[in-house]
């Protein structure tokens, strides 16, 4: 296992947080690295290459990997806890500060009327155009365009 970590983390370069380093350990598992066949996993103080895994069947090694595979879906989903085996962080709100936006509260939208006169919301700044007929649309530094 420590033979394999290193492996991981010193080929994928320096300042890796402890999150990118076990999701990394993960992807190596579960691209194969222990399925017959596949590159092994060799020990560099050896004289002789040899596979450390090589006392693994090859159904502890099709598990391993199918577990690794399985790992990184979880992970991927943001359920790393079930990975880790504990009870997931509390969740915390999504707009710490000033609470959600809505139209009132929200500098990026603006209202506008519809054919009726009566305001609705305008969610990407662009008004409809009927045929023949030109609209005017205020830009934000209050500039009118003629479309």
């Amino acid at each position: 296992m420590e033979l394999l970590v290193e492996k991981c983390v010193s080929s994928g370069g320096g300042n890796m947080s402890p999150g990118d380093a076990l999701r990394r350990v993960f992807e190596a598992l579960a691209s194969g690295i222990l399925l017959p066949g596949g590159p092994g996993l060799f020990d560099p103080c050896e004289k002789e290459p040899t596979d450390e895994a090589a006392t693994l069947t090859n159904q502890e090694r099709e598990d391993i990997t199918a577990s690794a595979q399985h790992a990184l879906r979880l992970i991927a989903f943001r359920q790393i806890h079930k990975v880790l085996g504990m009870e997931p962080l509390p969740q915390q709100p999504k707009h710490p500060r000033g609470g959600a936006k809505t139209p009132q509260n929200n500098p990026r939208k603006r209202r506008r009327t519809n054919s009726n006169g009566e305001g609705t919301e305008d969610v990407d700044g662009k008004k409809d155009k009927k045929e023949g007929e030109e609209v005017a649309e205020t830009t934000e530094t209050n500039q009118v365009l003629k479309v």
